[in-house]
């Protein structure tokens, strides 16, 4: 009987042993606020942008493709990302997770003016839009500041790594005003004014049929790979991010040194027309994104 009742003893006390270990665990393990923790997770919405631009350095093109052309394409993205603790001793963390974003703008400053010298004077004005789908994929390390200010609870956290875009639709539309005057281009009395809006033209897979680019491609690429910095700052459930991404691959590019066009020797054969050569590229190089989200 003494020898049972000493083993329960025994055993009880291990097991109030057992829970005071527990719940000395619990209190080192269970984190003040969310982002304290191993692993957490967040959704959040932001705002993006982008600076787009198309050089065209085509001596040969018609008077209707510029030079180059300057977009700011703006928009909303949705986005996952979860951030894993990455070393034992200080918080130092791994971030990963996937955004996928709207985005639009048209040409800044000026229109595309294309004059015509003929009849009683014609302007053709063109401007253009980008409306663009894209899929980011970013990996980066973060390191946590926490409490800052004194303020118990706020976190800090900046970030340096890499991403990877998808394009999933990139689409430019041409729009066209025609401008038609009484007497010459430079006249002041206008007859009629009419404007077209044609069709969009994928930029994934749009290629020129005819003409200064026949044969050659605009085709976008659909994958982009890029590296960005950013900081993220984390209060209770609520996160706030800030980020800049600078592409490392444009989103196309053409060269075409030898010409586009050809002349015929005087002994048979021909040979590449000199000046008629083309250097074109699409560049999304400087992105930024601002970002509110909710941590679980």
């Amino acid at each position: 009987m003494l020898l049972s009742v000493s083993l329960g003893a025994f055993a009880q006390d291990d097991e109030e042993l057992d829970a005071v270990a527990e719940d000395e665990v619990a209190e080192v393990v269970v984190p003040t606020n969310p982002s304290d923790g191993k692993f957490f997770h967040r959704v959040q919405l932001g705002f993006v942008g982008t600076n787009a631009k198309y050089i065209n350095n085509c001596e040969t093109r018609p008077a209707r493709v510029p030079a180059s052309e300057k977009y700011f394409l703006k928009g909303l993205s949705l986005g996952w990302m979860g951030d894993f603790s990455i070393a034992k001793r200080f918080p130092l963390y791994l971030e990963l997770g996937g955004s996928l974003a709207w985005e639009t703008g048209s040409t800044t400053g000026n229109t595309v003016t294309h004059r015509m010298n003929t009849g009683e004077g014609v302007v053709n004005e063109y401007k253009y839009r980008v409306n663009a789908v894209t899929f980011t994929i970013p990996i980066s390390v973060s390191y946590q500041f926490r409490d800052v200010a004194n303020v118990k609870g706020l976190t800090v956290a900046p970030l340096v790594g890499l991403y990877a875009r998808f394009n999933i639709l990139a689409k430019r539309k041409q729009t066209l005003t025609q401008t038609e005057y009484s007497e010459s281009v430079d006249g002041r009395d206008v007859i009629q004014s009419v404007t077209v809006t044609e069709e969009n033209k994928s930029l994934m897979e749009y290629k020129q049929d005819g003409g200064w680019m026949e044969g050659r491609g605009h085709t976008g690429k659909l994958l982009q790979v890029g590296g960005q910095i950013g900081v993220n700052a984390f209060y209770k459930h609520y996160s706030f991010g800030l980020s800049y991404m600078c592409d490392f691959i444009p989103f196309a590019k053409h060269n075409s040194p030898l010409g586009l066009y050809e002349v015929e020797k005087s002994v048979g054969g021909v040979d590449p027309r000199s000046g008629t050569g083309c250097d074109m590229k699409i560049s999304t190089t400087h992105n930024f994104a601002l970002t509110v989200g909710y941590i679980f």
